[in-house]
Order: structure tokens, then C-alpha cells, then sequence
């Protein structure tokens, strides 16, 4: 018996036969050196070992050509200088906009809310809290309990009206270059024990507000 794996990588078709006639611990040996000889020639082929990195948003063509046409990532740096969240955002200032607002969140033992738990993902546990009640606990940590915020059903229009005037509602060469605006809009926060598995996506766009 063989067993046919077909990935489709830059819209090219790549199939790897494995013979079944090896142990269950040698085909995943064979699987393991195969993807990973397909990694190392995706980045040799096309991809680059760096991330590119500019200074502004890029035109919506220039985009679609560079980035997504070609599945790699790009940093804009500065790309939404312009939203008041950044100047805004701190503890204190969503404690007085949000204090009393119940959001979502997570709580683990671990952190890995939002992460594969060995080969798994596994859901959180959930809990309704208050905001401010949420920031103490990120200001008092405990051993084995990490709050983290993270639910991804758009829970920025949803939790967090409040403060949504903070933010654009999309990011407009980015919505142009996909022909469509934003499915959900999602906001995360959490101490530094807080994991977010790393994600691939041509559509997701992370903005980072420190």
C-alpha cells in the first residue's frame, strides 16, 4: 500500500509517496525530512530568509504583487501611527473606558490559551470578568493562572465598542488589495506568559500596539 500526500505550494502540486510497508515511526521520520527538505527549498526558491521590512503602507498593487501574491510576510513599521490607541491605550485609560464593561477571558494554568498544547489544541477555559478586574490580575500574577484575552469572534466590534473609535475599521490598502473588508477585527492582551501560536494566513493582518 502507499500512501499519497499533495500539497499545493505557490500554486504548485507537490506529491509525496510514502510505502507502507515501513514501520509507523519510519514513515513519520520519512514525512518529517520531507516537509522539511520542502521548507528549505520553498525558502531558497522564493521566500528569503528575512522578513522584508518598510517604513509605510504599501500601495494596494504593490501589496498583492510583493506579499500575498507571493506568500511572504512583510513588517510595516509605523503603519497605523496615525490611530489614537496608540497614545491612548495603557492600563489605566482602559480601566476608565471599559472598567465595568464584562469581556472574555481565557485562563490557564500554562499561557497556551491561544497555542497548541503538544499536538493539540485544546479550548480554554472561559470566563466572563470585568475589565478592571482583569487588569489586576494582570498586575498581581499568580502561579498556574494566566488571564488572557483572546477570544477571535470579532470580539473588538463586540467587548470592546467602548474604545473601537481608537482603531480604523480596516486597514484600507489592505482591504482594497483583497477586495474585501475585514471578517472579524479581534483583540488580544495578556501578561508575558501569554502564547499565541504563530500563524499563516495570507489574509491576517497583526497589528502591534506596545
Amino acid at each position: 500500500m502507499i500512501m499519497m500526500i499533495m500539497m499545493i505550494v505557490n500554486n504548485k502540486n507537490i506529491t509525496c509517496l510514502f510505502r507502507m510497508t515501513k514501520s509507523n515511526g519510519d514513515i513519520k521520520r520519512e514525512l518529517a525530512d520531507a516537509l522539511k527538505d520542502l521548507s528549505s527549498e520553498a525558502v531558497d526558491l522564493y521566500l528569503g530568509r528575512s522578513v522584508p521590512v518598510i517604513s509605510q503602507g504599501p500601495d494596494p498593487l504593490t501589496f498583492l504583487r510583493n506579499f500575498v501574491a507571493q506568500n511572504r510576510p512583510v513588517l510595516v513599521r509605523g503603519g497605523v501611527s496615525h490611530w489614537p490607541a496608540l497614545d491612548k491605550w495603557d492600563p489605566e485609560y482602559l480601566v476608565q473606558r471599559l472598567g465595568d464593561s464584562e469581556v472574555t477571558v481565557t485562563v490557564t494554568p500554562d499561557g497556551l490559551a491561544d497555542s497548541a498544547v503538544g499536538e493539540m489544541f485544546m479550548m480554554p477555559e472561559e470566563r466572563g470578568m470585568k475589565m478592571e478586574d482583569f487588569i489586576k490580575r494582570l498586575n498581581d500574577p499568580r502561579p498556574n493562572e494566566v488571564y488572557y484575552i483572546q477570544k477571535q469572534n470579532s470580539n473588538l466590534t463586540n467587548e470592546f465598542t467602548e474604545v473601537f473609535n481608537d482603531v480604523d475599521r480596516e486597514i484600507s490598502w489592505a482591504s482594497e488589495a483583497f477586495g474585501k473588508k475585514p471578517d472579524a477585527i479581534n483583540f488580544w492582551m495578556g501578561d508575558g506568559r501569554a502564547v499565541t501560536s504563530s500563524k499563516r494566513s495570507w489574509k491576517h493582518l497583526l497589528v502591534l500596539i506596545m
